[in-house]
C-alpha cells in the first residue's frame, strides 16, 4: 500500500527533500501502522509527539494505516 506523508519541523531532515511539509509518498505493507512507518523512515518514536491521519490525531500508533491515508507527523514543539 501507498501512503502520503508530511514531516514538519525537525523531522524535516527525515523527508527526502529535507524540506518540512513537502509530501511524500511511501511504500508500505497492507496493514502497517504509524509504529511500521516511522521505523521505515529510520524516525524514533520518541521524535514523533503528534500523528495525523487523513486529519484526525491518532493516538493508537499501532492502528494499521489503510491503502491512500495521509499522514502528518509533528515533533515536540519548544520555546520561550
Amino acid at each position: 500500500m501507498r501512503v502520503e506523508v508530511r514531516l514538519f519541523a525537525t523531522l524535516a531532515r527525515f523527508a527526502p527533500t529535507k524540506c518540512a511539509g513537502a509530501s511524500f509518498d511511501v511504500d508500505l505493507p497492507e496493514a502497517a501502522s504509524i509504529d511500521n512507518l516511522l521505523r521505515h523512515l529510520g524516525i524514533l518514536s520518541t521524535e514523533v509527539h503528534l500523528a495525523m491521519v487523513d486529519g484526525r490525531i491518532v493516538r493508537d500508533r499501532n492502528a494499521p494505516l489503510a491503502d491512500g491515508a495521509r499522514v502528518g507527523l509533528f515533533p515536540p514543539v519548544g520555546g520561550g
